[in-house]
């Protein structure tokens, strides 16, 4: 017995300390694609160190918040903080690890709702940011740092986010490596969380799935390749190509200036590599002018899937900010692929695209029509999707396919896609709101042709006076919050406004004190483009319709650029009642609305 004890004394020394990765010391040594630099790895083989800090229950839910270790790194441990919630069932339970988005953190009230909905859920707070309960423990990455510097983890070891290959004083390898990534340290915290759920004795081990938020997104990617996965759900970030440039020279499109070692990039961190590997089914969920999971980027990333067991479902003129029609399909998806329930998600819709001479005939066939509420076809000759203005087509055809003729032009691009909205049997109540319906998407078509050149987007433009006149709703708006509503309506290549006219407003305040506020923003187009933001506000009352004229100059400007209307990327208009401070809702624009249309009209001084 005592020789027994002694060999496990001296084993647990002789671990004590060891580094999860031997470093690289030289260039010959770093892998030079994803199977290799994944190949030696095991996440089940360290100890997971599981420290239970807090726990909360109530009659359906118990919730623990608690670190674990991730490895050892440079001689310190790291060590991450989640919220670990289950329902109170005595089962066995499909789970999921949830994955927050840059500059965010873990919520408890997260796992609270989906432990109702019958998921245990491990929320990893990757970021280190200081949780909403106060707790004073939290994640600790030791000598090395993931994150996005000081301003959300206290104990940064950098200014800020690091994610190129070169080696620093705190990087595992001391060469250029893709281990010195910021996003290889959360790929292995991630697949840690994993192991954590599958040795729950509330979880069923064959049921685990993963999803994460814009950089939880770009995590879910980096880790659906693990055989433990049964489903995945990467929203608004998990794009591969990211190192891509926009067609036509739109500076500013890739990340591709942050990298020296651009090739190792490509063949180890980007999810170009990590999707051909994945083998479970994926549900992509993001917003039509997504900045970090762009659109295009997204397509060319299930194209890389050997399976076709994907779906894509968006929100239009939208970036970042998927709405319920998408986050409801969140539910759905693990429901169906980790609790086993017999869901119907309808299939991607078949699409076609066809050329003959200068015009292309796009056709899309819906699957599953008995729930199927309405087909939305799109397209645009803009390659830049952050800030492209999605043309909603006027199609041909009934519900069982429709089809449109778009013309082309020369030496620009064309990009079309459909959007499928369906009924729901019963509304489903999410953690904020609820859903009656959800959109799935058809593949996008593309025709791009041998080379490019933006200025012929000027060419097909033509000169419109009328900005919007809300006869079919704010379909070319998009709102986040139900009261505000934003367009990209100004980079429309069908459309080009005189910078020399002023904007007009015909706004009724129906006999209230209104207090309408214009924003207009440049973000994300090609980066000499970027002129900054531009504000205005003005007061309106009385019981009629007025018109409020606005030149340019009335703009208040973020900086010494000055504005020009086909520099303007997003419109925002927004308004408030002065006494009560309500917000009001301007997504019943039009007709029966406060705010009735906009136009262009002639300065006075021209």
């Amino acid at each position: 017995m005592t020789r027994i004890t002694l060999i496990l004394l001296i084993s647990i020394l002789s671990t004590f300390g060891r580094e999860t990765f031997n470093p690289y010391k030289t260039t010959e040594e770093v892998p030079q694609n994803v199977e290799d630099l994944w190949d030696d790895y095991d996440p089940r083989k360290e100890l997971l160190e599981i420290e239970l800090i807090k726990e909360w229950q109530t009659k359906d839910v118990i919730t623990r918040y608690v670190t674990f270790k991730v490895g050892t790194f440079k001689g310190a441990d790291s060590r991450i903080a989640a919220y670990y919630s289950f329902p109170r069932n005595s089962k066995k339970n499909a789970a999921f690890v949830w994955s927050h988005g840059g500059g965010q953190r873990a919520e408890k009230n997260r796992g609270i709702y989906f432990a109702k909905q019958g998921f245990a859920t491990l929320d990893i707070n990757w970021l280190g940011r200081p949780l909403k309960e106060g707790i004073e423990k939290n994640t600790d990455w030791g000598n090395v740092d993931p994150t996005q510097g000081p301003r959300f983890y206290a104990k940064s070891l950098r200014k800020g986010w690091k994610h190129n290959m070169q080696s620093d004083d705190h990087t595992i390898d001391s060469v250029a490596s893709p281990r010195n990534s910021n996003w290889f340290l959360l790929a292995v915290a991630a697949r840690r969380a994993i192991t954590f759920l599958e040795q729950q004795d509330e979880v069923d081990p064959n049921k685990i799935g993963f999803s994460g938020y814009s950089m939880g997104g770009m995590i879910t990617s980096l880790v659906a390749m693990d055989s433990r996965l049964q489903a995945v759900v990467p929203m608004v970030g998990g794009t591969g190509f990211k190192y891509v440039d926009f067609l036509g020279g739109i500076e500013g499109s890739s990340i591709k200036p942050h990298f020296k070692h651009l090739d190792l990039y490509k063949k180890t961190m980007d999810p170009e590599g990590y999707w051909p590997l994945v083998k479970c089914p994926v549900l992509f969920i993001t917003s039509s002018n997504d900045f970090h999971s762009t659109f295009e980027r997204i397509y060319q990333s299930m194209n890389l899937l050997n399976h076709s067991n994907w779906r894509v479902s968006s929100n239009i003129h939208q970036n970042h900010g998927p709405g319920n029609e998408q986050w409801v399909l969140l539910n759905l998806w693990f429901e169906k692929y980790l609790q086993g329930k017999k869901i119907n998600i309808p299939l991607t819709p078949l699409t076609d695209l066809s050329v003959n001479g200068s015009v292309a005939t796009f056709s899309v066939t819906p699957k599953h029509k008995e729930n199927l509420v309405s087909t939305d076809i799109y397209y645009s000759y803009d390659p830049n999707s952050r800030t492209r203005f999605w043309i909603h087509a006027e199609a041909k055809g009934n519900k069982l396919k429709q089809f449109v003729d778009i013309p082309i032009h020369k030496d620009l691009p064309l990009y079309v896609f459909a959007s499928c909205r369906y009924r729901l049997k019963e509304s489903v109540q999410l953690e904020r709101g609820n859903a009656s319906l959800f959109v799935i998407n058809s593949d996008e078509k593309w025709l791009i042709p041998e080379k490019v050149n933006l200025k012929n987007l000027k060419v097909i433009s033509k000169e419109i006076e009328i900005f919007e006149d809300f006869k079919n709703g704010i379909r070319n708006w998009s709102s986040r919050d139900n009261f505000s509503i934003k367009t990209y309506k100004f980079q429309s290549p069908l459309a080009k406004f005189s910078e020399n006219k002023n904007l007009c407003l015909l706004i009724d305040p129906k006999n209230k004190d209104l207090l309408v506020t214009l924003r207009l923003e440049s973000k994300f187009l090609s980066r000499e483009n970027n002129i900054g933001d531009f504000s205005y506000s003005q007061k309106v009352q009385g019981d009629v319709p007025v018109e409020i004229i606005v030149p340019k100059e009335a703009f208040k400007a973020s900086s010494d650029r000055k504005l020009e209307w086909s520099k303007v990327a997003t419109f925002q208009i927004s308004m408030i009642e002065e006494q009560t401070k309500q917000r009001i809702d301007l997504t019943s624009s039009g007709k029966n609305g406060y705010l009735k249309s906009i136009k262009f009209i002639d300065s006075i001084n021209n």
